[in-house]
């Protein structure tokens, strides 16, 4: 029997710095040099890339990474599926992200100014291609293939379209048909439920440690 991975979350290195060369062991071999056996006796090679400003390669997940950096990566790997992401690289981007965007909607809403609402809109549709990267990368970092994004995106989108068409079935007939009403509400309930559902998995896999048998979806660039 292998021993199971103990893989620390962000593990500073011997100076207290993160540091991506720091040793993880995984049944005797460095992480994400040898893990012989782990994988029916495959063994996986390291293949690291060009490096952000602070040296890490890019391709390589990247343990404490600071929330600067973890931007710098974001945008420089824009269209890149293969390689891997730490957490602390995916949470950092998608919070600063977000209070982005929620920033551009608070100032919308504030002021009469339309333009806030065009910019929110535009930052949307650029951050859209490097969400779906990072996710695929973060996806790698716990040894999972990125296909996996496709049913949780799927199952958010079946489950908004279900509550959507819950909800404009109540409006449309203005409560006035108790049967349709009822209807629609079971459509809002059900799409509600399967979008939180499909939220949560999404969440607790992008929360997952990060597992060196992952080191196979590497590639340098």
């Amino acid at each position: 029997m292998h021993k199971q991975y103990q893989v620390p979350f962000d593990a500073p290195s011997a100076d207290g710095q993160p540091s991506w060369r720091s040793p993880h062991h995984a049944d005797g071999a460095p992480y994400g040099t040898d893990t012989t056996g782990v994988r029916g006796g495959d063994t996986i090679v390291q293949d690291v890339g060009r490096p952000d400003s602070t040296g890490h390669p890019l391709n390589l997940p990247y343990p404490g990474c600071p929330p600067i950096q973890a931007i710098e990566r974001f945008f420089r790997n824009y269209a890149t599926f293969s390689g891997r992401a730490s957490r602390s690289e995916f949470w950092w981007a998608m919070l600063l992200m977000g209070v982005a965007e929620a920033a551009l909607g608070a100032l919308g809403a504030a002021s009469d100014i339309s333009v806030f609402g065009i910019m929110q809109n535009v930052l949307s549709l650029a951050l859209l291609v490097p969400s779906l990267t990072v996710s695929v990368r973060r996806l790698h970092d716990i040894n999972l293939n990125g296909a996996w994004l496709i049913p949780f995106a799927g199952l958010t989108v079946l489950g908004s379209a279900l509550a959507f068409m819950g909800a404009m079935a109540a409006v449309f007939v203005l409560f006035l048909v108790p049967d349709v009403v009822r209807q629609g509400f079971d459509f809002i309930l059900l799409g509600s439920v399967i979008a939180a559902v499909a939220g949560i998995a999404y969440a607790v896999c992008m929360a997952w440690p990060s597992n060196p048998a992952g080191a196979r979806f590497d590639k340098s660039r």
